[in-house]
């Protein structure tokens, strides 16, 4: 398989954890010429040998092509395998994500990285108009894209049907909204859907919703990032599921 098909992973700490999760699946690992000088290098270096992965030296600004800020490597591995929805039915409590056209790298892979420390079982991205699983997404999700599935849709109409026959509630964040988070209460059940960076959530999917949330903030004129209000949200539903299983494991 080229290179071009593969996926490309930047970040010594999400090179580390796709070589700890999934070594098998990468192919040939790039390394700046001058590995040796970095700690963290020399131990990627090792796990490519031990793995009997190749090794490819490049020069720092062939890397950067892929990703900036490169810190001396990327990967290449096979294409994530997308999995069905049903995997997530038995799941209680459970939180899927569905982030509505994200385009920056960045918030993607901060989404990511929150969403594998607090247990999200899986992330809806929409096929277009959307960042997808690019290095630097891997790079700041530190890991995280090796253990929240991401599932890609040509529309979200038929996934949230299928999760709302699954038992699952659906729930938006909009500045819009007269529910705040705090008084919000979670089901065993949640969908979280999130909206763009500069329009939000798009009506045909705020349509798909129960119910719509707004995080309590003191200026009207400003908004939270949308990594930062995802987190919040999550946060919140975190908490709540915890005290649902402390409860029924009292009784």
């Amino acid at each position: 398989m080229s290179e071009s098909k593969l996926r490309p992973i930047a970040g010594t700490h999400a090179i580390k954890e796709t070589l700890f999760v999934r070594p098998r699946t990468v192919r040939v690992g790039w390394l700046d010429p001058k590995w040796e000088s970095s700690a963290d290098l020399r131990e990627v270096h090792k796990t490519l040998i031990s793995h009997k992965i190749k090794i490819e030296l490049k020069p720092p600004a062939m890397i950067e092509k892929i990703c900036r800020s490169h810190q001396g490597a990327v990967l290449y591995a096979d294409p994530l395998k997308e999995p069905d929805l049903s995997f997530v039915k038995e799941s209680t409590p459970a939180t899927v994500l569905l982030l509505d056209g994200l385009e920056d790298p960045h918030n993607l892979g901060a989404i990511l990285r929150t969403s594998w420390l607090l247990g999200i079982k899986a992330i809806l991205l929409p096929q277009e108009r959307a960042v997808g699983l690019t290095a630097t997404v891997h790079k700041i999700a530190c890991g995280g894209v090796e253990h929240v599935p991401v599932i890609t849709c040509n529309q979200f109409a038929k996934p949230i049907e299928e999760l709302k026959e699954m038992g699952f509630w659906v729930f938006g964040l909009s500045h819009r909204a007269k529910v705040s988070l705090h008084s919000w209460k979670a089901h065993e059940k949640v969908v979280w859907c999130i909206g763009s960076e500069e329009k939000g959530l798009r009506t045909t999917t705020e349509r798909l919703c129960d119910e719509l949330v707004q995080i309590p903030q003191l200026s009207a004129a400003a908004s939270f990032n949308a990594s930062v209000a995802t987190a919040i949200a999550l946060s919140e539903t975190h908490r709540q599921h915890s005290l649902l299983n402390l409860s029924s494991k009292s009784q």
